[in-house]
């Protein structure tokens, strides 16, 4: 009993570490932002409050009874204050989504986990990390994890390219993602190499959270695969068993690497 609590409380914490870091700098970066701009936001809230009185004052001179005035303008202003102060720039926002993105693929990775699967999340990788490793009876995965307003689909060279939901003249080209994914993958099985002596092909996969045409594709090597069936992709990938795989697991679980 004592030994299932125990992987109780690990599953536990490593489910809590998705999307972490995306958090972290989300939340310092949002405080920085604004402590920056505090003195303007003072200013905001003593034109707000003047601007409030003057509107009461005004609306109180016509006939009738103007009592709801005051709250009502109160209110106004209050909720747009709060709503100014809870958009950052789009830079500091993205951190937010990006969070967003590895919460939702941590929850559609957990049906693997029951089936045996390991996953884990927010590992290092140097300064920065792998949003995702799963390791399962077909291979060793790294993934990246992708909150977007853009479908991907087929561009007229038949490559992926993303096409935004609310304006199709607006595009994204995902060729640095694809670069990126493939240089974590590449990461992630030299550290697998340097701790276990056992150098293990890694497959990318980038995880998008948004439209992808037939649920996804490989791009230069690269799994793109819509979010919504990520598990039943992996499910049905054609890989190799991971050799020694209980070391790998054990040598890349967050903090047992220090002991190595």
């Amino acid at each position: 009993m004592v030994n299932s609590l125990r992987i109780w409380i690990e599953v536990r914490r490593n489910r809590r570490r998705a999307g972490a870091r995306a958090r972290r700098k989300y939340n310092d970066l949002r405080k920085a932002w604004l402590q920056r701009n505090r003195k303007w936001w003072l200013l905001m809230v003593v034109l707000g409050i003047g601007a409030g009185i003057l509107l009461t004052w005004l609306v109180n001179l016509g006939p009738g009874d103007q009592s709801w005035a005051g709250p009502a303008v109160a209110g106004a202003l209050f909720a747009t204050l709060l709503l100014m102060r809870q958009s950052p720039p789009v830079s500091i926002a993205s951190w937010q989504e990006g969070a967003f993105g590895e919460e939702e693929t941590a929850k559609q990775l957990r049906g693997l986990e029951k089936e045996g699967w390991v996953v884990l999340h927010d590992l290092a990788n140097g300064s920065k990390n792998f949003d995702h490793v799963v390791l399962g009876p077909t291979g060793v995965y790294c993934l990246n994890s992708k909150w977007s307003g853009y479908r991907l689909e087929p561009g007229e060279d038949g490559r992926l390219v993303g096409r935004h939901k609310y304006d199709d003249d607006i595009y994204l080209s995902i060729t640095s993602v694809v670069k990126r994914s493939r240089g974590e993958a590449a990461a992630l099985s030299e550290q697998i190499e340097k701790r276990c002596g056992k150098r293990l092909w890694v497959q990318p996969v980038i995880v998008w959270w948004g439209d992808v045409t037939n649920g996804g594709r490989t791009v230069d090597g690269v799994g793109v695969v819509q979010g919504k069936v990520l598990a039943d992709r992996l499910r049905a990938q054609k890989g190799r068993q991971v050799p020694q795989f209980d070391r790998v697991v054990d040598v890349l679980r967050p903090g047992r690497h220090a002991q190595q």
